[in-house]
């Protein structure tokens, strides 16, 4: 792809200004937004709210009303764009560019967004890392070392997917028996830009993005293959309009489809399995790729919940963090569904739903398991996943307990620890019992 754009400043307010242009104001967007009404501005209703971020886009002041609206989006669950009869993308060519232009006057984003920022060291990959695997136990490079020797695929981690490392650890033993060339390259350290251009921190994505092309280059490596949907956004639809992307990018599920015949299935997993189907997957169209996997998989058998495909609900998303009290709301409906299909398991083929929909499994009479640990369990490879565990303690204490032992060879403290895990606690929604139970 030829560069159009400069830089990702440029070309997001290029798509701000055409968004602004375009819009009518008309609030379908917003009529049709399952967060907006629980904001403290859906009082204003939708056509005032989506003008006042139109009137920002145009040159208009910030405003407090801009800001609820840009920040309390969940970022991806696409109902805005599907009701708006201009064809447009509110949630990313209209909020991005709002988002950037509110940061720059100072109105910085909510508090609890530092656990998505690459490089913060308490966020959600760096704090539940600490609490489940050792430095020793990491199977991952955190940077390349000098002048590497080249492999044929390079596999990031991204970001957020660090904070469930037992999936990650089964992604890379099933690799391994495939007979894979690769080296796996973890987050943290590096990032694909997309949180920080959710935020609106656009000269951060840019530096971001291009050093994490540097880095999996570095490999010389003919494909790189991204666990994360929205590493694989950036590093194929992108980062390649403003700079070069010497290899091929590959979404996990799409690159083991691809060699599914190296993928040793000897044991059967004798399961009724409903997809979840996230937001990312959902919006490219590759929900049949999870899908087919499974249905390779001996003794899985599937069953469709009443919204998939490109119809699945959001798990609350971003929202999840902002306002947890909405993203409580929004992510009971998917498990709902999952437990009308009498399904044994929901498998998630997303970091961020198995996050939101892990705490609460206890709750319902199926497992929440990603789609990678059934592929795994087939193979005869499986971890604890942990991170479920210590979710649904819903105790600092008890967590802590648990964990020490790790968190005793991480580079975090049991001061740091007790302090943030709280945030997390509200942000699972782990203090809040299911309605009626």
């Amino acid at each position: 792809m030829s560069a159009k754009y400069s830089n990702v400043a440029e070309y997001f307010d290029y798509k701000g200004r055409q968004f602004a242009e375009k819009c009518t104001n008309c609030g379908l967007c917003l009529e049709a937004c399952p967060v907006f009404p629980l904001t403290k501005v859906g009082h204003i209703g939708p056509k005032a709210a989506i003008e006042k971020v139109t009137d920002l886009l145009k040159g208009g002041e910030p405003s407090e009303e801009a800001y609820e609206v840009v920040f309390s989006c969940n970022r991806g669950c696409g109902l805005c764009a599907k009701a708006c009869p201009e064809g447009l993308m509110p949630y990313y060519l209209g909020f991005i560019p709002a988002a950037a232009k509110l940061t720059s006057a100072g109105m910085k984003p909510p508090p609890l967004t530092y656990q998505h920022l690459p490089g913060h060291r308490h966020n959600f990959g760096s704090v539940f890392s600490a609490l489940q695997v050792k430095p020793s136990e990491a199977r991952w490079l955190k940077r390349p070392p000098p002048d590497p020797k080249p492999v044929d695929v390079v596999f990031f981690t991204g970001c957020a997917p660090l904070g469930i490392p037992h999936i990650l650890l089964e992604a890379i033993e099933i690799m391994e028996v495939m007979g894979i060339d690769f080296v796996t390259l973890a987050g943290g350290e590096f990032c694909c830009g997309m949180v920080p251009t959710l935020w609106g921190n656009l000269e951060a994505a840019q530096g971001m993005g291009q050093e994490l092309i540097s880095a999996i280059a570095a490999f010389r490596p003919k494909k790189a293959v991204f666990f994360c949907s929205g590493c694989y956004v950036m590093c194929m639809g992108t980062l390649p309009r403003f700079c070069d992307v010497p290899f091929q990018s590959y979404e996990v599920a799409q690159f083991l489809l691809d060699n599914l015949e190296r993928i040793p299935l000897k044991h059967s997993v004798d399961k009724l399995v409903t997809v979840h189907d996230s937001c990312h997957v959902a919006r490219l169209g590759t929900f049949e790729l999870t899908r087919q996997l499974l249905q390779a998989v001996p003794g899985i058998r599937l069953v469709e919940m009443a919204h998939s495909r490109a119809d699945a609900l959001c798990c609350g998303g971003y929202t999840n963090s902002v306002h947890p009290e909405i993203g409580e709301s929004m992510r009971r409906p998917p498990m709902e569904e999952a437990e009308a299909t009498g399904a044994e398991v929901m498998a998630t083929n997303c970091s961020g739903c198995h996050q939101g929909f892990a705490p609460l499994e206890g709750q319902y009479p199926f497992e929440v398991r990603n789609y990678m640990s059934l592929i795994a369990e087939a193979v005869g490879v499986q971890h604890e996943d942990r991170f479920k565990k210590y979710a649904t303690l819903a105790d600092v204490p008890l967590v802590l307990a648990e964990a020490r032992e790790c968190i005793s060879a991480s580079d975090l403290s049991i001061e740091e620890m007790e302090k943030v895990l709280p945030d997390y606690l509200d942000r699972f929604c782990l203090k809040h019992g299911r309605a009626g139970a």
